[in-house]
């Protein structure tokens, strides 16, 4: 790499790093130490932080941003303007944000966190369409098997004060990232990335978010895939398109309340996502060949008749 070019990367990342460090002091929380390898290897800068339970509002920064959780704590929120959610961050955690993606947080208690910043040429992949990290769309809550060490390592050395810390740091933080990039390409490659595991909890986020609207975009981010790769891969894996799973999670629920409760067809509308009753009473009589109305009435007599 020359020293245009260096200069080149090595600005974005002084600067996304500084700008989170002004962003954290206003939320009161401190970081701790930064550190970047000078000369021809300064695509990647490393930092610790604390900080206290706080709001914070992190600006689209001018490249990539990889937390990784040093301390078990509850965190929600997301891409700011979007529709955020609560995860159970367990330490060692991954939130990857993607270079010009603002982001707020809340945290309910103090913690202590890594923050990797990466210009695209810190992981040279030629020939195989670049790095899976430089993507559109953020990560939350991953856990990689085996970066424990790594990062206790990493954490380790820019509490160090030794001789050669900045390219120690350098050493670990990029290995990090590799062991990222390789868990990302593996979702990217395999055949089937929607596990029964990933369906089962994008079942739960829609039944989570009934009453509201749900956007190709918010189960991608679930399933930790872009939405091009997460359409695709859904609708050749259940053999629907993703839409046509939602509105399915919508009319069980439905079905449910209507056999189990005495709610209004209004409410049950209402709380299923439904914009209206008769929104309800087309799904129903489409896909299920039947109205609301008749679908309690036939099985309130069932369960009588069983009774």
């Amino acid at each position: 790499m020359n020293p245009e070019t260096d200069f080149e990367t090595h600005r974005p990342v002084r600067n996304a790093a500084d700008a989170y460090a002004q962003a954290l002091a206003f939320a009161g929380g401190k970081e701790l130490k930064a550190l970047a390898r000078q000369g021809d290897k300064s695509a990647v800068r490393a930092a610790i932080y604390a900080s206290p339970a706080y709001d914070l509002k992190v600006p689209a920064l001018p490249v990539t941003r990889l937390s990784l959780n040093l301390t078990r704590s509850r965190i929600s929120g997301g891409v700011e303007g979007e529709r955020g959610r609560s995860y159970e961050a367990l330490r060692y955690s991954m939130f990857l944000v993607p270079a010009g993606v603002p982001m707020a947080w809340r945290k309910d208690s103090p913690s202590r966190h890594l923050s990797i910043y990466f210009h695209p040429d810190a992981l040279d992949c030629p020939g195989d369409g670049g790095a899976v990290l430089d993507q559109e769309q953020p990560v939350f809550n991953a856990q990689i098997a085996g970066i424990r060490h790594l990062a206790d390592q990493l954490a380790a050395e820019l509490d160090s004060v030794e001789a050669l810390t900045a390219e120690a740091t350098d050493s670990l933080a990029r290995l990090l990232l590799v062991r990222l990039e390789r868990k990302l390409r593996d979702l990217r490659t395999t055949s089937n990335p929607l596990t029964p595991k990933i369906l089962m909890r994008l079942r739960d986020y829609v039944a989570e978010h009934l009453a509201e609207r749900v956007f190709v975009a918010d189960l991608a981010r679930e399933a930790g895939l872009s939405p091009h790769r997460f359409a695709h891969a859904f609708s050749e894996h259940t053999r629907e398109p993703p839409h046509q799973f939602v509105l399915r999670v919508r009319l069980d629920r439905a079905a449910q309340l209507l056999r189990a409760s005495n709610l209004n067809l209004v409410d049950v509308a209402h709380d299923c996502g439904f914009a209206t009753q008769q929104h309800l009473c087309n799904a129903m009589r489409r896909h299920l060949g039947t109205t609301p109305s008749l679908y309690r009435r036939t099985h309130k007599q069932r369960t009588e008749i069983e009774d």
